[in-house]
């Protein structure tokens, strides 16, 4: 009888083990951790560590090499029972299935962009036997929104976020863009109104285009940048005259295109610094 019962708890334990999961997708990865799940390795480590930033990778977690082109050795070795990937890097899925089960999750599609995050959220979280988790998660990140649109009280002038590409090219975030999703949901009003044919919301613009924003725009800058941004905007004699950098805001890395800890951040940045 004992014996029996011993099986019996073996194989629940068995049942339980959690699996062994690599990521080569960063807003997988960000997301798996917010639900409780360990990550073997994911894909190019030291620039998730400069991207993204937030949720800090675990030491043990290993470097898969470039994401659209992972290691396959590394894969072999690790063994994985599933390799979360994207659309965007499904190129390597023919070769990756060999070793192990391969889901391509797209948290940014056309449509509406918070549902589609939400969705992948818990799309990932049935796979992992986290579905509890990730219904959770989804709910506080509404919550947190709608706590801090109350808590914002400056909401009188458009914000144009951006980053820099080099002192006279910029990356500039619509609407179709997890900080127009975040502004749209504190009922702040975004200064850029194009409309731009990627999933990710992004445009590549000039600095001279930024003439053409509203006059009170507040410019947002996100980290992390390619050269020392407060001496060019000191130094730069466009930037002086324009009123725009009178009193930009600066913030620490959010992966642009992050999941639901990415929008929780940009939030609470916004509500640390609207005054």
């Amino acid at each position: 009888m004992l014996k029996i019962f011993l099986i019996f708890l073996l194989s629940l334990n068995l049942f339980s083990k959690e699996l062994k999961v690599i990521a080569l997708d960063w807003t997988a990865a960000e997301t798996m951790m917010l639900l409780g799940y360990h990550i073997q390795a994911v894909g190019d480590k030291k620039s998730y560590n400069t991207w993204v930033k937030e949720p800090s990778l675990q030491n043990y977690t290993l470097d898969l090499g470039l994401r659209v082109k992972p290691n396959l050795e590394q894969v072999i070795r690790l063994k994985p029972d599933i390799l979360i990937s994207s659309s965007l890097f499904s190129l390597n899925n023919h070769s990756l299935q060999k070793y192990t089960k391969v889901y391509n999750i797209d948290f940014y599609k056309e449509g509406d962009l918070y549902e589609s995050i939400n969705n992948a959220v818990l799309e990932l979280g049935v796979i992992l036997s986290k579905e509890k988790e990730a219904k959770t998660l989804i709910e506080n990140t509404k919550n947190t929104l709608k706590e801090i649109s109350l808590e914002i009280k400056s909401k009188n002038r458009p914000l144009a976020i951006v980053q820099f590409i080099d002192p006279k090219h910029l990356r500039i975030y619509t609407n179709h863009s997890i900080f127009g999703v975040v502004l749209k949901e504190l009922g702040l009003e975004n200064a850029y109104k194009k409309e731009v044919k990627n999933v990710w919301g992004v445009d590549n613009i000039s600095f001279l285009d930024l003439l053409d924003l509203p006059e009170n725009t507040r410019i947002i800058i996100i980290k992390p940048h390619p050269f020392n941004i407060k001496k060019e905007i000191k130094n730069n004699p466009f930037y002086q005259k324009t009123l725009l950098f009178k009193d930009y805001i600066e913030l620490d890395p959010i992966w642009s295109a992050g999941s639901l800890l990415s929008i929780e951040r940009f939030a609470k940045y916004l509500k640390d610094n609207l005054k």
